[in-house]
């Protein structure tokens, strides 16, 4: 309960840092987006044997910057994410959709443009899970798998020159993301940005 209060209080702490900056750097304000591919799969003593699922990652971002290489930065994402088992015929993948809110520290290594580092929580609220095996797919909730809201951290390395840019990223779970099961989400992922303003 500590940690997922803790979790709660700082990411309130980074989204009010942020949306309080436009007030200082509302000239600087920065506006864009990322889309790109993931991989993820779950993690935890309730799962073994599952495979890596390809997915699709991608949304908005805006940054505040907090002087000349610390950049805050909220974004809203679309992210997919499950597992497969090839264990078993026909195989059985678990897809589960998510709207993310990261807000992420970026350290620039060089305010004129490079490479650049990325760190901070996320909270996920599911829009939808199903199961899908051999052309039928079923709902999570009537299989017993209720998913809940997941607290994660963020964590990754990206290049950005003037309004493009590529970043490689890990997306991990804190708790499950299940009521019933310890199975967590872990999930990399590859995205390109794009910044509507210079």
């Amino acid at each position: 309960m500590i940690g997922k209060m803790f979790r709660v209080s700082a990411l309130a702490a980074l989204a009010f840092a942020a949306f309080t900056a436009t007030a200082s750097a509302q000239s600087t304000m920065k506006f864009g987006a990322v889309a790109g591919v993931d991989f993820s799969n779950l993690t935890g003593s309730d799962v073994s044997g599952l495979s890596s699922k390809t997915g699709f990652a991608g949304g908005l971002y805006a940054g505040f910057p907090m002087g000349k290489s610390v950049v805050i930065e909220p974004e809203l994402l679309y992210v997919n994410k499950g597992a497969k088992d090839n264990t078993i015929s026909p195989n059985q993948t678990l897809s589960i959709n998510y709207i993310e809110i990261p807000v992420l520290v970026r350290y620039n290594f060089n305010p004129a443009g490079g490479p650049f580092l990325l760190l901070g929580p996320s909270v996920g609220f599911s829009t939808s899970c199903n199961f899908s095996s051999g052309g039928a797919t079923a709902d999570c909730k009537g299989l017993g798998a209720d998913v809940q809201t997941t607290f994660a951290g963020v964590v990754g390395l990206g290049f950005q020159k003037n309004r493009f840019g590529l970043e490689g990223r890990y997306d991990f779970d804190f708790g499950s993301a299940f009521k019933t099961s310890n199975a967590k989400n872990a999930v990399w992922e590859i995205l390109a940005r794009i910044g509507f303003n210079k």
